[in-house]
């Protein structure tokens, strides 16, 4: 079985600029699918601490769409253009070139997959994307309550 919501997740993927069917191979070999930042979403990262405290934040608030757990830190999807500008210690609006590494919306953590898992899965179609605004004050929060970003 490939996932509970491959529909969904595949979709998720078409509509970022990726491939349904080079993601669907990729993880039924278990392994992560690439998928370009810039299309249909940006991705903001920010440091692991302190992103897991914006999350809840943002989760107590109802407002947040998919994000993902990596090697980097916590990466929030949002609306493509809504980050530019941010200047918060420790987060970074990755450029529209780059890609990110997604493992199946089946690997929620505490599971991962090569070091990735997602902490919220895109799993509705068309994915709701997090507010920017909403994820700049709760990581404004953040910040301030869990102290400086190393």
């Amino acid at each position: 079985m490939l996932d509970k919501h491959p529909t969904a997740a595949l979709e998720w993927i078409r509509r970022a600029g990726g491939s349904p069917g080079e993601a669907a191979v990729a993880w039924l070999a278990d392994e992560l699918a690439a998928v370009p930042v810039g299309v249909a979403w940006d991705v903001v990262r920010l440091s692991a601490a302190e992103g897991w405290r914006t999350v809840h934040i943002l989760q107590n608030l109802g407002e947040v769409g998919p994000v993902l757990l990596g090697p980097k830190g916590v990466e929030v999807m949002v609306p493509v253009g809504a980050a530019d500008g941010w200047n918060l210690p420790g987060a970074r609006v990755l450029a529209r070139a780059e890609q990110v590494e997604v493992p199946p919306p089946r690997v929620v953590a505490p599971h991962t997959r090569h070091r990735r898992t997602w902490i919220v899965p895109p799993t509705a179609e068309p994915a709701v994307l997090t507010d920017a605004d909403a994820l700049y004050g709760a990581y404004a929060a953040a910040l301030a309550t869990g102290g400086s970003v190393r």
